[in-house]
């Protein structure tokens, strides 16, 4: 399931991020939505993703942009345009937006659950061998 979730300063944000690692995400699993002049360096050596929201006109510095924008970024979901615009108004406002999707935990147990499955058949297979 997909979350959007607002916040109104970095010491918030910075809060519901190490809050969702010891739910275990992984720091490149959240999004974070900011405007573009405002600046996160806490954020500078973590692997959460960026996407700025452009206040002024789309440009080169968008193109240049490693990370997409806010704005492509919220119309890859399924919301409406009336959901996007508040969105971005509120990002607009100074509001940061945190995005995550709580399927990557429950296809990590899956995983991890296979590879168990896969570890126990080795360990009867190196036991019927001796």
């Amino acid at each position: 399931m997909n979350y959007f979730e607002l916040y109104d300063s970095e010491e918030a944000v910075l809060n519901r991020i190490e809050q969702l690692k010891s739910e275990g995400f992984y720091e490149a699993d959240i999004h974070l939505l900011g405007r573009d002049d405002m600046e996160f360096t806490a954020l500078d050596y973590t692997e959460v993703v960026y996407h700025k929201h452009m206040l002024e006109e789309h440009g080169l510095r968008e193109i240049l942009s490693k990370n997409e924008s806010a704005e492509r970024f919220l119309n890859g979901y399924d919301l409406s345009e009336e959901e996007i615009e508040r969105y971005l108004f509120k990002i607009s406002e100074g509001n940061y937006m945190i995005y995550y999707n709580d399927d990557v935990l429950q296809e990590r147990d899956e995983e991890k659950e296979g590879n168990d499955r896969s570890s126990e058949a080795d360990l009867t297979d190196n036991e019927i061998d001796r």
